[in-house]
């Protein structure tokens, strides 16, 4: 790899860093491109020729983030055919991948759930959310379960999850108990509240 090359790939490294901390602690909207560059350490014209614009630099952090679930449910999805096995390492793989991305996720629960200018991207992972809730449905059908229990199964996980994805948002110092939490889950989902009364936690 030339100089130039890693030069380029830490120039748009440092943007997206930069711009999902800002985007995250003050809102896309309230935040301008001399804020970013300056944070970035870097030169508008640098940003705008890696990202087009502010819009191009909101629609790089989501995409990269998209891109990194994708590949884990696809991992997973790979890894087990046992229903349980599927959400449990679904929701540990998840957990992790949130810490990960925690400024990124921030910054997309804001516009998903506050006022943003970014319409075009909140439909698009609107349609990302419902395409993988139907992936996921298709999945537990081949496993064994009908369509109306995988249908309710994956709409309760999925609520399950998009909580506690917040949680690590909202919490700077959370670390997670993602064994134990991925096991009440799928209890929850699977077998209802009374199987924790039951003993059929595993």
């Amino acid at each position: 790899m030339s100089i130039a090359q890693t030069t380029d790939e830490n120039t748009h490294s440092a943007i997206l860093r930069e711009a999902a901390t800002l985007f995250a602690v003050r809102g896309y909207d309230a935040v301008s491109v001399r804020e970013i560059v300056h944070a970035a350490g870097v030169t508008k014209p640098s940003l705008y020729y890696h990202f087009g614009s502010k819009a191009g630099v909101a629609q790089a952090l989501i995409d990269e983030f998209l891109a990194a679930a994708t590949a884990t449910r696809h991992a997973v999805f790979e890894s087990t055919t046992e229903v349980r096995e599927l959400l449990e390492s679904y929701t540990r793989e998840m957990l992790a991948l949130a810490l990960q991305y925690r400024n990124t996720l921030a910054f997309a629960f804001s516009i998903w759930f506050g006022r943003s200018s970014l319409k075009d991207l909140i439909r698009q992972t609107e349609e990302y959310d419902h395409c993988v809730m139907l992936e996921w449905q298709a999945l537990l059908e081949s496993r064994g379960l009908g369509q109306r229990a995988a249908e309710v199964t994956i709409k309760a996980y999925w609520a399950l999850l998009m909580q506690e994805l917040m949680k690590v948002v909202q919490c700077p110092d959370f670390t997670g108990c993602a064994n134990s939490l991925a096991d009440e889950m799928a209890t929850l989902v699977l077998h209802g509240a009374k199987a924790f009364d039951e003993g059929k936690e595993r």
